[in-house]
């Protein structure tokens, strides 16, 4: 099994405010950090439930944010863009499953640094009627391609306006929001163990399950109207 782990990094423990999610800030070094064990967290528990093999795919800004020396070896990393297929790059090497680590609120929600795609470009976002954020965005992606999101980690807010498109997925709470910029978070350690377990669990329950045909637009796309 090959698992697509894409990480952004205002859903990750500990991060609230903007200088943290910048480059040429020094608290975005520790931030990036912080992301980059998350990341290893969610390789860490694939492995152990049995993925063969995991894409980490850097998603936040510019992305070229994750420390490749610190990234687990067992993985490979996407880095960089013009990318195809943004931040599920890494699916078109043929994935079997998605985790979205670090993830958050779509833009007008309460959820901290909360935005969809930009923070200057978009206010809101409808597909056929439903708003979504970047992950009700790029989990239709995946979806598309029959690859569906497994796992996913963020706030509160995040993770309430998220849970209905993604059926049966497992889901860690990293921290609750306040507001855009304020809140109450796991300390980093204690999320990378949510993360691990959470991603064990994700693995096992796919790979213990007979595939059943999947309705058009796949397990990841967004239900409802």
């Amino acid at each position: 099994m090959k698992i697509l782990i894409s990480t952004d990094i205002e859903g990750v423990a500990g991060v609230f405010h903007a200088e943290q999610v910048r480059a040429g800030n020094g608290e975005y070094e520790r931030a990036r950090a912080w992301m980059t064990a998350e990341a290893n967290a969610a390789v860490q528990g694939a492995i152990a439930g049995g993925a063969e093999e995991i894409l980490v795919n850097d998603s936040h800004g510019g992305f070229r944010n994750l420390l490749p020396d610190g990234l687990d070896e067992r993985a490979r990393l996407v880095l960089g863009k013009p990318r195809y297929l943004g931040m599920m790059g890494g699916l078109e090497e043929g994935c079997d499953a998605v985790f979205m680590i670090g993830y958050h609120s779509r833009s007008q929600g309460r959820g901290i640094l909360a935005h969809t795609i930009n923070s200057f470009a978009f206010s809101r976002v409808f597909i056929n009627g439903m708003e979504l954020g970047e992950a009700g965005l790029y989990g239709a992606l995946a979806g598309e391609m029959g690859v569906p999101v497994i796992l996913a980690t963020g706030d509160d807010v995040f993770i309430a306006e998220t849970t209905d498109l993604f059926p049966g997925a497992q889901w860690v709470q990293t921290k609750v929001a306040h507001g855009q910029g304020s809140g109450v978070t796991l300390s980093p350690a204690a999320s990378r163990r949510a993360i691990a377990a959470a991603a064990e669990t994700a693995v096992r329950n796919v790979k213990g399950t007979t595939p059943t045909p999947r309705p058009q637009g796949g397990l990841a796309a967004p239900q409802g109207g």
